[in-house]
């Protein structure tokens, strides 16, 4: 086992209890360690570099950092807590004696609980395994494995079943409706540990999902598919320490290269600086990594560069590149001026919009993704009227999202009887994808919905506009493309997982502070329908 500087890993949550904490990887005197987060930002090279420098006590890195920390926290990581927890008070009400956790968060701890023979133990800690860089990590559940893992009408609990009482599965909980990869390979690194102490189960290891259902997978198979992305990682990490930076400018680019981690890091205020700092090619609005990497092997590692640039990459046929330069070139303006461009690429969108129908609707819905029910929740529908009046319907419930469901769709139909040829103006597909899926939950307007989409009653404003426009800005938002038409908002609340965030606090506070939460958001919508007209009578005039 090799000996260096400790990587302190990703600054994950780790749920104890109800509470979460920061940094749970600690210096253990020269050895390496490494957490569960630490392999699933390891796609993103400058998060693992970034680490290993930080550990290493580069220079003036400490002080940087600290410029721009800020402690993870979002409704993903909020509800995956509020799951994770649910979990542990079910199988405690459930099982009593028969689940416990550690006294201390140690592995000596844990191991004394194995050792017990109990059946159920959460929050346990496992250390080191088979790589070359020990692990340190905290499964949410150890299962001995003569139990196993059962939903029922009172929650999650366990029965036994088998004869394998003295080894242990290990179970993690994630809200996600699918076992997805990098979620695996996190268990993975449990078997691993449980393998290496002799003490990992023939029975199934896996995850507990948001869905109430169960994955899961033999350790093989799990640790398996874990020991090719530990041993990228360690070789990561290892080209740190074997060539350790002696400055900020050693470590490589301060900037991610892969963006799905920035929710989990410590740093993304950093990276954007970054970016904004030495006019990064991730600016340019629809770029992608691939397209990115490409250009830099080409030597244009600058949106300025790029807006210059018209020559096919390895990757990139000359059309590609110039419809990347094409935004480049416009974003760089205004980089330099402060005004906002746009330039008509293809009338033939635009020309497809019809005249203001006095049935015309602009519609937005709000949604919000954790619903205790799988699917989400459709809360807010909103719509403005060609006489740019304001009407909505608001759900708390299934029923209620029925209810505001059945009604939109009785007004649109009701409309495209007394309006031919109306129709139902919206930015983005959500709205499209919504309908289809209520649709077919409620078994209710399924043919009216599939109709409507099939005659076209439904226009998508944003496939218009990147059909039609080249824009300055760096994203084609909704909010991005109000700068052209001079729109201003009056709502409080800025983003869609604004929207999200104040509906949370709405269904956690007293009914006073609901009210006040509650219409903040119709504002907000209001906001959204009535940019979606104007979008469109700006549209028009092009």
């Amino acid at each position: 086992m090799r000996s260096f500087s400790t990587i302190s890993g990703v600054a994950g949550f780790q749920l104890s209890g109800l509470s979460a904490r920061l940094g749970s990887v600690k210096k253990r005197g020269r050895e390496i360690w490494f957490d569960s987060r630490d392999l699933m930002r390891a796609q993103c090279s400058h998060c693992t570099a970034l680490s290993v420098a930080r550990e290493l006590e580069v220079p003036e890195l400490g002080a940087l950092l600290a410029q721009f920390y800020q402690k993870p926290q979002n409704l993903a990581i909020t509800y995956g807590m509020r799951f994770e927890a649910d979990l542990e008070r079910e199988l405690v009400a459930n099982l009593g004696d028969l689940v416990a956790a550690p006294k201390e968060q140690t592995m000596e701890a844990t191991l004394d609980l194995i050792g017990a023979g109990v059946p159920v133990i959460y929050q346990g800690v496992l250390k080191g395994g088979s790589g070359s860089m020990p692990f340190s990590g905290r499964p949410d559940f150890l299962v001995r494995g003569d139990y196993q893992l059962v939903f029922t009408d009172s929650g999650l609990t366990a029965v036994q079943l088998g004869t394998d009482s003295d080894r242990y599965s290990a179970w993690d909980a994630k809200l996600s409706q699918s076992p997805k990869p990098e979620y695996q390979v996190q268990v993975g690194l449990y078997a691993d540990v449980l393998r290496s102490l002799n003490l990992a189960s023939s029975s199934e290891h896996g995850l507990i999902l948001g869905s109430r259902e169960l994955a899961g997978f033999s350790s093989e198979v799990l640790i398996a598919q874990m020991v090719a992305q530990r041993e990228k990682f360690i070789a990561a990490c290892e080209e740190v320490i074997d060539s350790p930076p002696q400055r900020i400018e050693d470590i490589g680019s301060l900037i991610c290269d892969a963006s799905s981690y920035c929710d989990i890091c410590e740093y993304p205020a950093l990276c954007d600086f970054q970016r904004r700092q030495t006019n990064h090619l991730q600016l340019v609005a629809g770029i992608t990594r691939a397209a990115v990497e490409s250009l830099h092997r080409s030597g244009v590692k600058s949106v300025a560069a790029l807006a210059g640039f018209s020559e096919p990459t390895d990757k990139l046929s000359q059309e590609q590149v110039e419809k990347l330069a094409r935004q480049a070139r416009l974003q760089q303006k205004t980089y330099d001026t402060g005004e906002v461009y746009c330039e008509v690429l293809d009338r033939s969108g635009l020309e497809l919009l019809r005249e203001l129908n006095p049935g015309d609707l602009f519609f937005d819905l709000e949604g919000f993704t954790f619903f205790g029910e799988p699917g989400g929740l459709e809360y807010l529908w909103g719509w403005t009227s060609a006489d740019e009046s304001f009407n909505y319907r608001w759900a708390d419930t299934r029923v209620e999202e029925r209810l505001a469901f059945e009604a939109f769709m009785n007004h649109a139909l009701s409309l495209q009887q007394q309006f031919p040829g109306c129709r139902i103006y919206h930015y983005a597909n959500y709205e499209q994808v919504a309908l289809r899926k209520l649709a077919a939950r409620f078994r209710s307007f399924e043919a009216e919905v599939e109709e409507l989409l099939g005659k076209g009653v439904l226009v998508d404003l944003y496939k218009v506009v990147k059909q039609s426009l080249v824009i300055s800005q760096e994203s084609y938002s909704i909010k991005k493309l109000e700068a052209f038409y001079s729109f201003g908002r009056s709502s409080d609340v800025k983003e869609a997982m604004g929207s999200m965030e104040y509906y949370d606090q709405y269904l956690n506070s007293s009914e006073v502070e609901r009210e006040k939460l509650k219409r903040q958001v119709i504002a907000y919508n209001q906001d959204d329908c009535a940019s979606t007209l104007a979008l469109y009578k700006w549209l028009k005039t092009l």
